[in-house]
């Protein structure tokens, strides 16, 4: 698509010389023989009906009906072809119906009877400028400027022209004029600074800013391009210098803060980049955006040097006291405690960033996964199906909001969600195992056993080397005394996979006594013991009933009082210490 304000500069320019044309004949050229009225080569009658398309082709055209109108301009000029006007108005109406090449000869057509006329090269210049036709552009506005040696705008035109055609020495003689005309001014300074640049010229464009800012000593913006200019082409200490001048003519200026800021920060002196770092953020209108850049990019630094953290703290507190509604300043927040591990305080920057309406991703995943840490399971749930409506197709939030339904105890929902979510997983193997894993465990909630076996094997067929699979599958084997000898053998590779974890041995004993090897079962429990450390209350109730069948019923006994002391509530364990005697 051609460029819009290309065109509506031509349509402005086709009103305007519309409106002169109501102030004049049809035409006063000699050749046309439009208002002589003869027999000549247009007649009388030819004249007349002329001037009757003519017309109506205009009204039509207010009408905006300019394919109507294009028909009727075309037919005068079957009748007059040499007339300038009616090639003019034809070309006008092409633009119109953005029919830029049939336009652009139309207005050749138009240029080549009637070559004084501005509007017509106005026109032909903006038209060739669309169209990329950038020397006869040039061309275009070299005869306006002659037509009109006094036009100011012409000669700007032309200086652009002449840039676009690369010919910048050129574009810089009819901007010398200007200024020797109009004075010294930003407009025509910068544009001359950017053509020197473009030459290589780097002594004329340095002269150029100088002048600004020798003729306009109070502002500080000249200086600070100046600044940038030498920074741009590696002369780091006159860009240092300038920026300290304009310091101590503004100690709040942003740029030259931000720009020693960077100097001292490359020089790996973050103390003093922290320092004028923090004038910028006092200044409240300074760009939220570029504090938040500027913050992002001293994180890993602060991160990784305790040293630092304090200061870029200070940066973000001010930042949130000028920003409080900023969601982008908690969720950074959130970030360095994340970091940090500081899992509370991560847990509520987070969530204080999604309140302000952040919609990132790697927010919501972060904070259902410090929710499901914080136990804040309500809660995950609500967060989780947010989440779930903002990004449909990530797996991980239904995997989190599945698993927060699921220890909530609404295992309904938990196995909605998680068989939604599973579909979503692609080219993840560990991935898709959790899920059926979790699908495992919810089905089983419920007594849906033969449900929870089928996703427990499809998380082993997927990743056969999972511990936790293993060992829950085979512990929910032995509780229903199914397939012993398949929960026996899961079990017994789990402890292989995971020697010395307390959990995974206990289960592997309880497995060995439910099959009645009960001398095996007591060892495997006596290393879940001890592996414990006497915390767990069931481990030490399951350890007790193996004594009593090895014949060790003092032993069981004082296990069965200290799985209570533990918080085994039981009604069989009460009764088994009660009595001292094994209740199954």
């Amino acid at each position: 698509m051609r460029s819009i304000k290309v065109i509506t500069y031509i349509l402005s320019v086709t009103i305007l010389f519309t409106a002169c044309l109501g102030a004049k004949k049809l035409s006063n050229r000699s050749n046309t023989l439009l208002n002589s009225y003869t027999e000549g080569e247009v007649s009388y009658k030819s004249q007349f009906r002329f001037k009757y398309l003519f017309f109506e082709s205009q009204r039509l055209k207010a009408l905006e009906d300019y394919k109507k109108a294009s028909d009727l301009m075309e037919q005068c000029i079957a009748i007059d072809p040499l007339n300038a006007d009616a090639n003019f108005e034809l070309a006008q109406l092409y633009i119109r119906t953005e029919q830029l090449e049939p336009a652009l000869f139309y207005a050749n057509q138009a240029y080549k009877l009637d070559p004084n006329n501005t509007w017509i090269l106005h026109s032909l210049a903006q038209l060739n400028l669309a169209l990329g036709n950038s020397e006869a552009e040039l061309n275009a506005y070299k005869s306006l400027v002659k037509l009109e040696p006094s036009n100011i705008e012409n000669q700007y035109s032309l200086a652009q022209a002449y840039t676009r055609n690369d010919s910048y020495k050129k574009a810089i003689q009819v901007y010398n004029y200007l200024e020797n005309r109009a004075g010294l001014s930003e407009e025509i300074s910068v544009m001359k600074e950017r053509l020197y640049i473009a030459l290589g010229d780097l002594d004329s464009a340095v002269k150029e800013l100088e002048n600004l800012i020798d003729a306009f000593p109070n502002t500080v913006r000249y200086k600070a391009m100046l600044a940038e200019l030498y920074q741009a082409n590696n002369f780091a200490s006159k860009a240092l210098q300038i920026y300290k001048d304009i310091l101590d003519q503004d100690p709040t200026d942003p740029r030259a803060n931000i720009a020693l800021a960077e100097h001292y920060r490359i020089a790996n002196d973050f103390v003093k980049a922290f320092k004028y770092l923090n004038y910028c953020f006092d200044d409240l209108s300074f760009n939220v955006e570029m504090k938040f850049q500027i913050l992002v990019s001293y994180f890993q630094l602060a991160i990784t040097e305790e040293a630092y953290l304090t200061s870029l703290y200070a940066l973000l507190d001010k930042a949130i006291e000028h920003h409080p509604n900023e969601a982008s300043f908690y969720a950074l927040y959130g970030d360095i405690y994340y970091q940090k591990n500081e899992v509370v305080k991560a847990y509520n920057s987070y969530s204080m960033s999604l309140e302000l309406g952040a919609t990132e991703y790697l927010i919501w995943n972060r904070s259902l996964i410090m929710g499901l840490e914080l136990q804040k399971y309500t809660e995950v749930i609500t967060k989780g199906n947010k989440a779930i409506a903002l990004n449909p197709i990530q797996p991980m939030l239904y995997l989190f909001t599945g698993l927060a339904y699921s220890i909530n105890n609404e295992q309904e929902k938990a196995v909605l969600l998680l068989n939604k979510g599973v579909n979503y997983v692609v080219n993840n193997r560990p991935l898709k195992a959790e899920f059926y894993n979790y699908l495992g465990d919810a089905h089983h909630s419920v007594n849906q056993h033969k449900l929870s076996d089928e996703n427990y094997e499809k998380s082993l067929a997927l990743i056969p080397e999972n511990p936790i699979v293993l060992n829950n599958y085979s512990y929910y084997l032995s509780l229903r005394a199914s397939d012993l000898e398949k929960a026996e053998r899961l079990s017994k590779q789990c402890n292989d996979l995971k020697p010395k974890v307390a959990s995974y041995q206990d289960t592997y004993g309880w497995i060995l006594y439910k099959l009645g090897r009960f001398t095996e079962a007591k060892e495997w429990l006596y290393k879940s013991v001890e592996n414990s450390k006497y915390q767990s209350s069931e481990i030490l109730e399951h350890y007790a009933d193996a004594l009593f069948m090895n014949g060790e019923k003092d032993e069981a006994l004082k296990f069965w009082e200290k799985a209570i002391s533990l918080g085994g509530n039981s009604p069989l364990l009460l009764k088994k210490a009660s009595e001292g005697i094994l209740y199954e």
